[in-house]
């Protein structure tokens, strides 16, 4: 049987996807950035927060629709990007993962396809066309959460159910829809290229009504310490975190740092 990983081996088949995104948009002339947590662990713990497994990047739309349409045919062997271009696409963000190995989500039915990947999220400007439509937007998302009922486990029908998907105009043909089509609807929605002077990324319902981040944040980029390597993130890093975590440089309870246990059965193929 194909050896189970630990998690600093987890961790660094997540950092050669990483080096492989790298490597690529080095090649295509693409800036992203270190995103969320793993921000967050690049400025507080010069790496990976010590209990989280999750590799996050961002990158403006234009540069990320190109990534995601030329990708598979650049990468060297053992990485592959799985997108909501796909049918039956489960997620609302692009995936870059390690095809030398497999895992297993505990809220969605096995999917032969995963490995251990690298989330990849867009920046949109936020203009008046798409603010107006967040309301659509959002409830496209719940949609999706209907959509995806049917590829859940237990769990993650236990999960959804209680979520109160019933109470945001769902219906029952939402069920039996392609998860993939309501990503693409809301990805369109959300796609605005035209400078302005806010960006947003729609990764869940309350990034599409909240998180909203001055564009100047990402004027310039930095190149800051991240496990034994370099890696690019906003020169404007302190808003970006203040405004997801708040006080930012402070530890959580003991209680709470703990690992994610998203992923039930990591292993090489």
């Amino acid at each position: 049987m194909p050896k189970q990983l630990t998690l600093e081996e987890r961790k660094e088949y997540g950092m050669r996807v990483l080096d492989e995104i790298a490597r690529v948009c080095s090649e295509m002339g693409i800036r992203f950035y270190l995103a969320y947590g793993t921000l967050l662990g690049a400025i507080r713990h010069k790496g990976y927060i010590p209990w989280d497994d999750d590799i996050d990047i961002w990158m403006f739309r234009s540069d990320y629709e190109r990534f995601i349409r030329e990708f598979n045919d650049r990468a060297s062997s053992g990485f592959r990007l799985e997108s909501y271009l796909s049918d039956g696409y489960p997620y609302l963000m692009v995936k870059v993962m390690s095809t030398e190995t497999s895992v297993r989500e505990k809220l969605l039915k096995r999917m032969d396809w995963l490995g251990i990947w690298v989330d990849i999220f867009p920046l949109d400007y936020v203009s008046e066309e798409n603010t107006k439509a967040i309301d659509e937007m959002v409830r496209l998302e719940h949609r999706r959460w209907c959509a995806l009922f049917r590829h859940s486990t237990i769990i993650g029908k236990a999960k959804l159910l209680g979520y109160n998907l019933l109470q945001h105009d769902t219906t029952y043909h939402d069920f039996l829809h392609d998860p993939a089509d309501f990503t693409r609807r809301i990805h369109a929605m959300h796609a605005s290229t035209v400078p302005t002077d806010l960006v947003k990324s729609p990764t869940s319902e309350n990034s599409i009504r909240n998180l909203v981040y001055p564009s100047s944040c990402f004027d310039k980029a930095l190149e800051v310490p991240f496990e034994d390597r370099t890696y690019p993130i906003p020169a404007g890093y302190d808003e970006l975190l203040k405004r997801v975590y708040g006080d930012y440089m402070k530890l959580p309870p003991v209680a709470k740092r703990k690992l994610d246990k998203h992923l039930v059965d990591v292993r090489l193929r």
